[in-house]
């Protein structure tokens, strides 16, 4: 289930994996598809495939949130990456952006937000707010 590299800083979490404790690791998470977290999660960089769900709290530097991942807060301080109809409470960090289809209900920035495509998001708060509609 868990694999690390140590020479490249590295935690891989497998396809399916459970986890059932917080998770603290110095470095990267890696998380492969459908991958549940019962627990926080703090790390330097986090990256979440599709479908995951966390029910604590994401604390790290830099995230990349896969589409249709739930979550209950993500906490970061850089730049935060939301995919596809991901479904949180809340997000805050640096630069925040959330992609089509996601239901968040409270978004702070200390720079700037940019939502592409139709998302219901509760609460915005940053210097700088750009909404844009992505067609293919």
């Amino acid at each position: 289930m868990f694999k690390i590299d140590r020479s490249k800083n590295i935690l891989l979490i497998k396809k399916d994996g459970v986890v059932v404790r917080h998770l603290r690791f110095d470095g990267r998470v890696v998380a492969g598809m459908f991958t549940n977290f019962w627990g926080n999660i703090e790390a330097n960089e986090v990256y979440l495939a599709k479908g995951c769900v966390v029910s604590g709290n994401i604390i790290c530097r830099r995230a990349v949130i896969g589409a249709y991942t739930r979550f209950k807060s993500i906490i970061a301080q850089e730049d935060v990456f939301i995919q596809d109809r991901c479904v949180g409470y809340s997000v805050k960090a640096k630069n925040v952006r959330i992609a089509s289809g996601s239901v968040i209900g409270v978004v702070e920035a200390d720079e700037s937000i940019i939502v592409d495509g139709a998302s219901k998001l509760g609460r915005l708060n940053a210097r700088r707010i750009v909404a844009t509609e992505g067609k293919i």
